[in-house]
Order: structure tokens, then sequence, then C-alpha cells
């Protein structure tokens, strides 16, 4: 399963991610401005990520996906899984329900910055003794 999500950061599947967020923006009539501001960027910073020249990071891709009102397979271009929880109990019988698979690398990314917050939290707290 690793090695699937892998391939998603080589430059060639980056670039199919850029595209299709560039294609989502503008079937929603979304302007360049307009998304860098939701994501806390200049319109140029937004730009050379849209334009493929920078890769978007994990923070970005799910800020767009809420932007864009869109789910993040969606963005890398991984089909949803759907199944029916017929035999669940207690629940809405026959209710669909979507599973989206997020990249192993995301969580990495979100693991690492939870550490590092972990980290500088117990350095402030060492600097306030």
């Amino acid at each position: 399963m690793i090695s699937t999500y892998f391939n998603i950061f080589t430059k060639k599947e980056v670039m199919l991610l850029h595209e299709r967020v560039k294609n989502i923006r503008e079937e929603k009539k979304f302007s360049q401005d307009f998304i860098a501001h939701e994501l806390g960027l200049s319109q140029s910073q937004y730009s050379r990520r849209e334009s493929g020249e920078i890769k978007f990071n994990a923070d970005e891709v799910l800020n767009l996906s809420k932007v864009l009102t869109t789910h993040i397979s969606d963005l890398y271009g991984e089909p949803a899984l759907t199944f029916n929880n017929h035999n669940q109990q207690g629940g809405a019988f026959g209710q669909i329900h979507k599973v989206y698979n997020i990249p192993d690398k995301l969580i990495e990314q979100y693991e690492k910055r939870l550490q590092e917050k972990d980290e500088l939290i117990a350095l402030l707290k060492k600097q306030l003794k």
C-alpha cells in the first residue's frame, strides 16, 4: 500500500494533481486570487503551485479540498470506494457510505507535524520553568 501511494509524489503524479486542481478550480469558476487568499498565499505563490512549479504540501491539499468542496481522493484521481452496511447492527439498514483512502505520505506528514508540535510544546514548557 505504501508503494502504491508513494507514486503520488513523483513528478508525473504531482503534475496530475496540479492539473486536477486547476480543472476543478476553473469548473467552479474560482479565480486563482480567491483560492490563494483562502490558502493564505499570494496569487503568484498559488500560480506556481497550480502550474506544477512548486508542489502543494499536505495542508494545502486538505484546504484545497475544502475550498473546492471536493474530496482529497478526487484531487489525486483515486476512486472512492462504496459499500453497503446492511450487516451493521443498530445502524441505518442499507445506507451507502463512501470511504476515502488518504495517501500514506499525507498521514506521515501530519504525524511528523504533530511530533514537532509536541517537541515544541515540551521545549516551551521547559523554558517557562
